[in-house]
């Protein structure tokens, strides 16, 4: 999990979620080191502030808001190490969908219970935890048995390490540690609730094409491809997962990646 995946190679949303919390980060950075005033108005216009709920744009904007060096490099790096896979398996657009509701749900959900100050005072919600909580519980339910270092340190299931992030919040939950727990249990809750659903609706998906199949099956592949020329078949299965994600393809459309790929490496003398 630490060799990254340079920035080049990364998925396009990925790059574009990375250069949008840059984008906003640089100022804070400017501002603070030259101790201009503008900070707070620059972040105050962003953030999520419970009172101001009626001003939907800060349900989106807070996530792009990291204003310290230490939180920057540890969100960004979330992002960098679990993002690039899952929006890999997902698609660009299931990706980015998943990533906007994490971060949208875990506001409006967690608004309510700082509003009502039930458990400590009010606070002003910031950063990109709540989104990549999703992001994270996506990656436990894509890959759950994948190996990772828990905190870089020790070695674990990924399930195993969604599983202890969400206990660690619920029981931080009213610690006044000055972190917004709830954000990252919506988060969590939206990551839980996006791939439910869609691992209902490809269900579905899957078995009316297999049922289609079966009454057609002079098709060369399952699915959408059918081309004889291998080279249409190559280009099918790709522009496919570019619209969404690897976790899309039947399994006779892996196997024939899987047997292009191998023909391209030999061609190469890899």
């Amino acid at each position: 999990m630490l060799a990254l995946t340079p920035f080049r190679n990364l998925p396009r949303p990925v790059q574009v979620l990375l250069l949008l919390n840059f984008a906003v980060f640089l100022p804070a950075v400017i501002f603070s080191a030259l101790r201009l005033d503008g900070l707070m108005d620059w972040v105050g216009n962003l953030v999520l502030v419970p009172e101001l709920y009626m001003q939907p744009w800060r349900f989106v904007t807070y996530a792009f808001v990291q204003v310290t060096p230490l939180h920057f490099l540890f969100n960004m790096l979330m992002l960098w190490m679990f993002g690039e896979e899952v929006c890999l398996w997902l698609g660009n657009r299931a990706f980015i969908g998943l990533y906007l509701f994490s971060a949208i749900f875990a506001g409006l959900f967690s608004v309510p219970f700082y509003l009502s100050n039930l458990l400590g005072d009010s606070v002003q919600i910031l950063g990109a935890s709540g989104a990549l909580f999703g992001v994270m519980v996506a990656y436990g339910w894509l890959f759950p048995d994948r190996r990772m270092l828990f905190f870089f340190v020790i070695p674990m299931k990924a399930r195993t390490a969604v599983v202890i992030f969400i206990a660690i919040d619920l029981l931080m939950i009213n610690s006044g540690d000055g972190v917004a727990h709830f954000t990252h249990l919506g988060g969590a809750l939206a990551g839980f609730a996006f791939m439910g659903v869609r691992s209902g609706i490809l269900g579905r998906m899957r078995w009316r094409m297999r049922k289609r199949t079966m009454t057609n099956p002079g098709r060369v592949l399952e699915g959408d491809v059918g081309y004889y020329d291998e080279q249409k078949q190559l280009d099918a299965v790709l522009s496919k997962i570019a619209r969404s994600g690897l976790g899309s393809l039947t399994a006779q459309e892996k196997i024939f990646l899987q047997e292009a790929s191998d023909k391209q490496r030999a061609r190469r003398g890899l």
